[in-house]
């Protein structure tokens, strides 16, 4: 009888022992991923933050008028401007 029962708490004891290792495996597993994916964005906060500093400059209303001046652009006049009737009935 006592033999029977120091087997089933050998078995609960492996049983146990190959759970804990199981659960800190996959914990681990967990906290790679992690830490990638605070890598990730690390680098995706970096670029977007380079991202808004260019999209900065190129807004500069200085940068802009330089622009359309070195490309002879300018603002259209009233007779540049054409009125089309709407098709609608």
């Amino acid at each position: 009888m006592m033999n029977k029962v120091n087997i089933v708490l050998l078995l609960l004891v492996f049983a146990t022992a190959f759970t804990v290792v199981t659960v800190q495996d996959r914990s681990r597993q967990f906290f790679i991923a992690l830490d990638k994916a605070q890598k990730g964005e690390k680098l995706l906060n970096e670029d977007f933050s380079r991202l808004k500093l260019v999209q900065a400059k190129l807004a500069n209303h200085q940068m802009i008028q330089d622009s359309a001046t070195s490309q002879s652009m300018h603002l259209p006049t009233l007779t540049d401007t054409k009125m089309l009737e709407s098709m609608r009935p």
